[in-house]
């Protein structure tokens, strides 16, 4: 393997790895808060820290993403310069932010008609503070693509994982100890707080001398660049709200719970395909620009491939422990979420398709305008179809209009892709090993299904939901292995980064 290679996978595993922690702790925070909160609590945090997170997309726009194309066209002061830069427009945007955040405080009893009135007048109490901690926090968001462009890759993986663990103890903390969901918004203003001042300090260590008159690079075409990458990130993010938004307008507060547990795509599996594309659309741009279509779709190919390896076992096995999951994470005692199963295994079926970061390879051939269309494209779909079926048949309906949608812009991305790679849809994709991974996966999940409720009581969830994952795996593992599935070569990886090597070099 290549020193350049190597370069790659140890980036990648960085990565990867720092995604997948600070996952589980995200994760950590929401079994928690459904533990410790009634469900009409739980809506309420719910429904604050979406629209927070729609307001931190809509501020932050491409300008964390731009770090990675101007840093290497700048050197030494003019670094520090670009930072600052940076942070004075994301400055200037989260105060708009934080207005948006107001304004829909403001207007919060037209949009949640069929909530309390009280419930109501807590998510207008609270969102306020929600404001703030967006004002704090915006600003601080291109730090950690500032660290894996300054090659500090082990820094921006503490960086993440710090600020993800503060999130969780000042969140789930007060919570914990019995305080108001009002103690817990505090906690989080607190966490934005020392955030601002912790990232202030961090970049001042790491980045060389500079003043902001030292910037070689205009504010102008920073955000010419990242204007159009900014708005198709910001139109996915809302687009993974949108279904919910038509919950929460035409269903109750208890109906916008339960399908806040179930529409969730399990986030371990779904940062694997992005993470593993932020490293590699680097060699895409490069193959582009040299004209190696030859050597781009290898890599293409061969990315998918691996990545398919992962989230398609996976996905299958998160569909088949549904209900055992979500009892565990969900239920307790005078809770109960058995409503939400059916909506977690529809919505899970979309991840099947998320094998590649697609925007990456777009980008590579400089189709900006292809994501921003595709990004569109899917918000409409989703809305047009969401709406009807969520009046017909609840929040299942919601997710089947969501996994539709999905599967629709699926197949109109593969086609303008194969536009660039001169390619018809249906070999953008190295079909025949997906489809063989797939079928392998599906063969395993059918015993298992089966023998979960022969075998093992449906109310032990917890011994159902072991026994489940780990016969699953070992047989994947055995019947992947014998039909060629998995080589040598692939346990030969997993075997590297289960003992994370990539952490361990200098």
């Amino acid at each position: 393997m290549s020193k350049k290679s190597t370069n790659l996978s140890e980036k990648a595993g960085v990565v990867v790895f720092a995604r997948i922690v600070t996952t589980v702790i995200d994760l950590a925070i929401v079994i928690a808060t459904i533990q410790i909160l009634s469900k009409t609590d739980f809506a309420i945090i719910g429904y604050l820290l979406m629209i927070h997170e729609v307001a931190r997309n809509l501020a932050t726009l491409g300008f964390p993403d731009s770090v990675f194309y101007f840093f290497e066209r700048v050197s030494g002061s003019a670094k520090r310069a670009f930072v600052n830069q940076t942070t004075l427009i994301l400055l200037g945007t989260a105060l708009i932010a934080g207005i948006f955040i107001l304004l829909v405080g403001y207007f919060a009893p037209s949009f949640l008609t069929e909530w309390s009135p009280d419930s109501i007048e807590q998510v207008q109490h609270l969102l306020p503070f929600m404001a703030l901690v967006a004002v704090f926090e915006i600003p601080t968001w291109p730090v950690t693509n500032i660290l894996l462009a300054l090659d500090r890759q082990k820094e921006s993986a503490w960086y993440e994982m710090i600020t993800s663990l503060l999130t969780f103890l000042l969140l789930v903390g007060p919570l914990a100890l019995g305080y108001a969901l009002d103690i817990a918004v505090y906690g989080l203003v607190a966490y934005g707080l020392i955030r601002f001042i912790g990232s202030w300090v961090w970049m001042r260590v790491v980045l060389p001398e500079g003043k902001l008159s030292d910037s070689e690079i205009s504010v102008r075409r920073q955000v010419n660049f990242s204007l159009p990458l900014g708005l198709s990130a910001l139109v996915n993010k809302i687009n993974r709200y949108v279904d919910k938004f038509v919950v929460s307008i035409l269903l109750p507060v208890t109906a916008y719970a339960e399908y806040t547990i179930g529409a969730q795509e399990v986030p371990i599996i779904r940062v694997i395909p992005f993470a593993v594309g932020s490293v590699l659309i680097s060699r895409y741009v490069e193959f582009q620009l040299e004209s190696k279509k030859e050597e781009l779709l290898e890599l293409w190919y061969k990315g998918v491939q691996k990545v398919s390896l992962l989230v398609v076992p996976l996905t299958i096995l998160s569909i088949i422990i549904a209900s055992d999951l979500i009892a565990i994470i969900a239920e307790s005692e005078g809770t109960s979420y058995r409503n939400a199963v059916l909506p977690f295994q529809i919505y899970n079926l979309i991840v099947l398709v998320r094998v590649t970061h697609y925007g990456s390879i777009l980008q590579a051939f400089g189709d900006t305008r292809g994501v921003f269309y595709l990004s569109i494209n899917l918000v409409v779909a989703n809305l047009i179809l969401s709406i009807p079926l969520t009046m017909l048949y609840g929040i299942n309906g919601t997710a089947l209009g969501t996994l539709i949608a999905n599967l629709y812009n699926w197949y109109i991305t593969l086609r303008r892709i194969g536009t660039h790679m001169e390619l018809p849809a249906r070999k953008v994709l190295p079909f025949p090993y997906y489809l063989k991974v797939l079928g392998v996966s599906v063969l395993t999940a059918v015993p298992i299904w089966y023998g979960r409720y022969i075998l093992i009581s449906e109310a032990n969830s917890v011994l159902g939901l072991l026994i489940s994952i780990i016969t699953y795996l070992l047989l994947f593992s055995i019947l992947g292995t014998l039909l060629k599935v998995i080589t040598s070569d692939d346990w030969s990886q997993l075997k590297n980064w289960l003992q994370l090597k990539f952490l361990s070099r200098n």
